[in-house]
Formats: C-alpha cells, sequence, structure tokens
C-alpha cells in the first residue's frame, strides 16, 4: 500500500512539472514562430517584387554565412551583378506626377505637353529609362476620359549622373494626334496625362 501510494504520490507530482516543460516548449515555439512573422512583414515595406529580391539576397547572405569565406566570396559576385533590364514592375521607378503644361494647335494636330516627374525607389542605379505617355481628352461637365493619343519618352543618364535614388527627375513629354480626334477645345484643363515605365536599363 505504502508503494502504490507512493508511486502514485510520486507520479502525480511529476506531471505538473513535465506538463509546464511542454507548454515552456510551446511557448517558445510560438515566440520563434511570431518573430519571423515580424521580419517578413518588415521586409515587405518596399514593392512587391523588391521585397521578392530582397527576400532571396537574404536567403543566400544566410546561406553564405554558414559557408564563412567560399560562401561569402559567391555572395558577393552574385549581389555585383548587374542585368541588362529590369522588368517595369520591378524597378522601383514611380511616376509621382504627370502635370499638362500646355495645349496646342496647328497644321491639323493637337499637341499635349507634359512634364512627368519620376522617383527612383528601387535598388538599381538606371542609365537608360522608356515611358509611355498616354493623353485623354476630359469634356467639360464630365468625369469620364477620352483617350486621343500617347507617345514615348526616352531618357539616357550618363555614369557621372544616373539616375538613382537620390531625387527626382523630370522629363518633357509631346502627345500628338490629329485635331480632329476630339471636339475638347485646347486646354490644358481639359486633358490628363498617364505614364508607366516600358524600359529600365541599370548601369
Amino acid at each position: 500500500m505504502t508503494r502504490s501510494a507512493d508511486g502514485a504520490d510520486g507520479r502525480d507530482a511529476d506531471r505538473p512539472v513535465r506538463r509546464a516543460s511542454r507548454r515552456g516548449v510551446v511557448a517558445v515555439g510560438v515566440a520563434g514562430l511570431l518573430a519571423g512573422c515580424l521580419v517578413t512583414s518588415e521586409e515587405g515595406g518596399s514593392t512587391p517584387q523588391q521585397t521578392e529580391n530582397g527576400t532571396t539576397g537574404g536567403s543566400d547572405a544566410n546561406d553564405g554565412g554558414g559557408s564563412d569565406g567560399d560562401g561569402g566570396g559567391s555572395d558577393g559576385g552574385a549581389e555585383e551583378a548587374t542585368p541588362d533590364e529590369v522588368n517595369p514592375d520591378g524597378s522601383g521607378l514611380v511616376v509621382t506626377d504627370a502635370t499638362v503644361r500646355n495645349v496646342t494647335q496647328g497644321g491639323g494636330w493637337t499637341r499635349v505637353r507634359a512634364r512627368l516627374t519620376v522617383e527612383n525607389a528601387g535598388r538599381f542605379e538606371y542609365g537608360t529609362i522608356e515611358f509611355r505617355a498616354d493623353a485623354y481628352a476630359v469634356p467639360r461637365g464630365s468625369d469620364e476620359r477620352e483617350a486621343v493619343g500617347f507617345a514615348s519618352v526616352t531618357r539616357r543618364f550618363p555614369r557621372d549622373d544616373r539616375f538613382d535614388g537620390t531625387r527626382s527627375r523630370s522629363f518633357e513629354v509631346t502627345i500628338r494626334f490629329e485635331t480632329g480626334g476630339t471636339p475638347v477645345r485646347p486646354d490644358a484643363e481639359r486633358y490628363a496625362v498617364d505614364a508607366a515605365v516600358r524600359r529600365a536599363e541599370p548601369l
């Protein structure tokens, strides 16, 4: 009777300790998962394409750290490699403003002149950038926009003035279309311009 009682007491005494230790392991595991989520969310602060690039670069750096000198050398070469061209969606180039400066008519053509303001929020410095700009006529008293024409603008930057993220750049573009294409009169307030990146070549 004494042994069974002792055995029962011993088992009861052991059970709370085992449960507490398991809870401790679960708590540590949950904390580790939460820490991983926080790191991922911080890396996702930029554009999706950049997040993917940044995440890939981070995993390569971890792999290189495990192999010391050899891994570090291979990672350094990968970071220094610059592609010939970057996908427009992953370039980090953002058109922050598109302002119609004036609209003129002559020789059967209407010309919409606009200025684009572009920022580089990506990780590359660019030497050649191409944009497509679309002009829209906005009839008075209406919120609908009528596409009237488009044009492409390409700008090249020298190595001593490469387009990096230190400051925004301005691009001038003229969109020409036949005057009979819209009844909207040539007034800058009656036209709007949108622009998007079409080509981005890093230096």
